[in-house]
């Protein structure tokens, strides 16, 4: 339940709105219990016995004794018996007023009475409806986005180990869980409540001594919502898991849908998603079928305490201690009670559905933000003098193993390193921790002789740019790619960066130019093309930082060439970091470092490196055997 109220302090966010659905809902039930007492005198005269329609006709003088005395006579009692005795005044009204009529005229006279009491219930109800259910999915809207800003703010390590599908579970799966349950089912849990407690008070006018039978009967009533209550929270929690595997690899199957064809493994991932699918529907059945059969029980369970009150009710027809019409309403109430009994039944069902999902999703937000604990207010204006890098080593989240240690670096304004290494040396790690992706281990990295961690985390990727081989590209206009991260640049501005990225021209080939739509991440392009439009939105932003994570080792030589030309252009007036596979598009940068197995161990030019006869000239010697090989 803690996590329950957590959920539901998001609709109480608005307050005012839920109160007034509260109140609307309270109104809605007393104008239904009204409107039920009402048909009283309506089956007593429908009797053969007048003696027996009438309790009492009196005289007026009679009758305002009578008031009086129910209305003022003792001070002393309590609220529930002054609501009965109120009760019984407007019963005493009525009989007087109908005494006289014959029955087709009472009939007539209460049907044009309850007609506008229905009406303002139906009026109340919707108002209730509107109130409540709109706090509900304000609530859910909140949840959502609170959800997706901090999915935002998580460390990318969380990424690296989560499947895109089960966070994507997260944010649609349980959320919407939530939303059918602190929406549209508080609402109707709401309005049965305040339906069980008026029609209660009803019944106690009537008859309070078979209330006391009905008292006794509700732990029988409610037994199976006890007996279920485990079994569903056990099985919603199951359900969503396997949903969120389901998701998870559907994601996944589409991401890879071209390997799969080339691999020839359709039928394989055939099985498999046969296999999840099977899963999320044993869960789906339990997880319905235990939802169902508590409040069937309960319907089962309320039929037969029903049957008995009828038979105790005619013993005290019979006996004189009801008129038929008083036994009607007391029978009409009971039976209007069953289906708000039934639904307060479900709802425990649900809410413990919407605790399993909300703690889900509390995991998620609970989470430490990215950085949280060491992010610092100073703005950062531009790299002036030079970037250290100080004493650097860094060990993944969770694992033992260094994969940098002791970097001792200093890169000056203005300046190109190029790294280099084996697979999984570190190059990229290293590169990462610039814009901090990743905390260091130990060491400090200083801009200008500032710790990196003192400057505003926004104000720091603001003024740096990053290209990558990994090339992503949204859905929507070219104009919208390039200008993504650069708001309000100008169509000029956008243009211009696509010619210094040797981009301009196959645009303007395409049907709409600028205006033209990308396909998912851009697939409706070459690689060439796509990167040259990752190197276009980064000449925009116009960063003081550059890293270009091997971004021309996927490209054939003539896309190679194009993109080495718009790189010299994003070299010029920016320190910039190339982390470089191919040794051909670093032979003129003047400062090469060589990281194996976490370290630097060997640096300088193509010329320096290659005279040591070390890592750096086996690599060399290596990709140029590769080359030969390739040209025979």
């Amino acid at each position: 339940m803690k996590t329950f109220g957590r959920l539901l302090s998001y609709s109480l966010q608005y307050r005012k709105r839920f109160l007034l659905g509260i109140l609307f809902a309270f109104t809605t039930a007393v104008l239904n219990g009204i409107s039920l007492t009402a048909l009283i005198p309506l089956f007593d005269s429908l009797g053969n016995d007048p003696s027996k329609r009438f309790h009492l006709e009196l005289t007026l003088p009679e009758k305002t004794i009578i008031y009086q005395e129910i209305l003022f006579g003792e001070d002393t009692l309590d609220g529930l018996e002054k609501v009965k005795r109120a009760l019984i005044s407007i019963k005493l009204q009525i009989n007087f007023f109908t005494k006289d009529m014959p029955p087709r005229d009472v009939v007539l006279y209460l049907c044009a009475a309850i007609f506008p009491l229905y009406l303002m219930k139906l009026v109340t109800y919707l108002s209730s409806v509107y109130c409540l259910a709109t706090a509900g999915y304000m609530a859910i809207r909140d949840i959502r986005q609170k959800l997706f800003e901090k999915v935002q703010r998580l460390p990318l390590t969380y990424f690296y180990k989560e499947k895109t599908g089960l966070i994507m579970s997260r944010i649609i799966n349980d959320a919407e869980i939530v939303a059918a349950v602190i929406s549209s089912n508080l609402r109707d849990a709401i309005i049965n409540f305040f339906y069980v407690i008026t029609h209660l008070v009803i019944l106690v006018y009537l008859n309070s001594e078979l209330l006391l039978w009905a008292c006794a009967a509700i732990p029988i009533v409610i037994l199976p919502v006890t007996l279920f209550t485990r079994k569903i929270s056990n099985s919603t929690a199951k359900f969503q898991e396997k949903l969120a595997d389901l998701n998870g690899h559907i994601q996944e199957f589409i991401s890879g849908i071209k390997l799969i064809r080339s691999f020839r493994r359709e039928d394989w991932e055939t099985l498999r998603f046969q296999e999840i699918n099977h899963k999320v529907f044993r869960r789906t059945f339990k997880g319905q079928f235990y939802l169902q059969m508590a409040p069937s029980l309960v319907e089962l369970t309320s039929s037969l305490v029903v049957l008995g009150f009828f038979a105790l009710g005619a013993k005290f027809i019979y006996s004189g201690r009801f008129t038929q019409g008083e036994f009607m309403a007391f029978l009409l109430t009971l039976l209007f009670l069953l289906r708000p009994l039934t639904q307060l039944s479900q709802m425990v069902g649900k809410v413990t559905q919407a605790s399993a999902a909300g703690k889900r999703i509390f995991e998620i937000i609970d989470k430490e933000s990215e950085n949280q604990a060491n992010t610092g207010d100073l703005p950062f204006t531009g790299l002036k003098e030079s970037i250290v890098f100080d004493n650097i080593g860094f060990t993944y989240p969770g694992t033992n193993l260094d994969v940098l240690r002791n970097i001792q670096l200093t890169v000056n304004k203005g300046e190109t390193f190029a790294f280099v290494g084996s697979s999984g040396s570190g190059k990229s790690t290293l590169m990462d921790l610039i814009p901090r992706f990743f905390e260091p281990s130990q060491g400090n990295i200083l801009l200008d002789g500032v710790d990196i961690r003192e400057f505003s985390l926004s104000d720091l990727r603001k003024r740096i740019g990053i290209v990558t081989q990994d090339i992503f590209l949204f859905h929507g206009t070219i104009a919208d790619n390039i200008e993504y991260g650069t708001v309000g640049a100008k169509r000029k501005d956008i243009i211009r960066a696509a010619r210094l990225a040797n981009a301009h021209d196959f645009i303007s080939k395409m049907e709409n130019g600028y205006d033209s739509i990308l396909g998912v991440r851009g697939l409706n392009l070459s690689g060439g093309q796509r990167q040259r439009l990752v190197i276009a939105r980064a000449l925009l932003r116009n960063p003081d930082i550059m890293i270009l994570d091997e971004a021309t080792s996927a490209l054939d030589a003539e896309s190679e060439r194009m993109v080495s030309r718009a790189l010299e252009r994003l070299f010029k007036n920016r320190t910039t970091f190339i982390i470089a596979h191919r040794l051909s598009t670093i032979r003129r940068v003047k400062n090469i470092v060589v990281i194996d197995n976490g370290q630097i161990k060997e640096m300088g030019d193509h010329e320096q490196l290659l005279a040591q006869e070390g890592i750096y000239k086996k690599l060399n010697d290596s990709q140029f055997a590769e080359s030969d090989e390739d040209s025979e």
